[in-house]
């Protein structure tokens, strides 16, 4: 069936553009640095980290 083709393939696609976005974050995970003198809270704003980064393109 055409119709179960073309469902296989655009789950085939999400998850070869999930796999892609998880590399990247990792790469981009990479750059952080330990600072033992650092507090830490709950949540941390990585927005400027990505800001500075050019040709990056984030989607919400």
């Amino acid at each position: 069936m055409p119709g179960l083709a073309s469902i296989a393939e655009a789950e085939r696609q999400a998850r070869a553009e999930k796999n892609a976005r998880l590399r990247d974050l990792r790469m981009h995970t990479s750059w952080l640095v330990l600072d033992p003198n650092a507090l830490f809270l709950d949540e941390i704003d990585c927005s400027a980290l990505f800001g500075e980064v050019p040709g990056l393109k984030i989607v919400g």
